[in-house]
């Protein structure tokens, strides 16, 4: 096993054989290890060691930092789908995490900082490249109404992107 811990329920005595696959026992550590399931598509942006949050749905308000601390090399094909399990081991314990919670683990697989970042919904693509929508001159906001009021129609700028997250995307050049 990859940590320390205590044996229980073991199930086999000296000399008795165990198959593959087969449940010798179980190891208890007081370390807690939270398990997850992620698609190809997501699994191979993680990697060990990366920093992840965790949110855990019955406990409101808690939220505690862990670090990935492995990654299958084999999936597991159901109906289709290949998933694999991930591993992240809790920087910090609390007694209110149970064996069994459902948890939300958002894994930090890229940081920059001083980046320029604009809405996704600000992105808009054509073709193969990507733009937003600018204006050339300042809208003046009216007294008594609410946004601004433009004669002139926005001009597309291209831009190269880069890295992006669920709300946000990086540009690279273009503004």
């Amino acid at each position: 096993a990859p940590f320390e811990g205590t044996i229980t329920n073991l199930s086999i005595k000296k000399g008795d054989s165990v198959s593959s696959g087969g449940i010798a026992g179980s190891l208890i550590t007081s370390q807690k290890i939270v398990e997850i399931s992620l698609n190809e598509v997501d699994v191979a942006k993680i990697e060990v060691g990366q920093k992840s949050t965790l949110t855990f749905d019955a406990i409101d308000g808690l939220e505690i930092s862990g670090k990935v601390t492995s990654v299958d090399a084999i999936g597991t094909v159901s109906q289709g789908v290949v998933t694999y399990m991930v591993q992240i081991t809790l920087d910090t314990q609390d007694i209110r995490v149970k064996s069994g919670m459902s948890v939300n683990a958002t894994v930090i697989t890229d940081v920059k900082q001083n980046v320029l970042m604009v809405p996704n919904s600000a992105l808009k693509s054509s073709g193969l490249s990507q733009y937003v929508e600018v204006f050339e001159i300042p809208l003046v906001q009216e007294p008594g109404t609410q946004g601004s009021v433009s004669t002139v129609l926005p001009k597309q700028k291209i831009v190269q992107i880069g890295i992006s997250n669920d709300t946000e995307t990086e540009i690279i050049t273009g503004l």
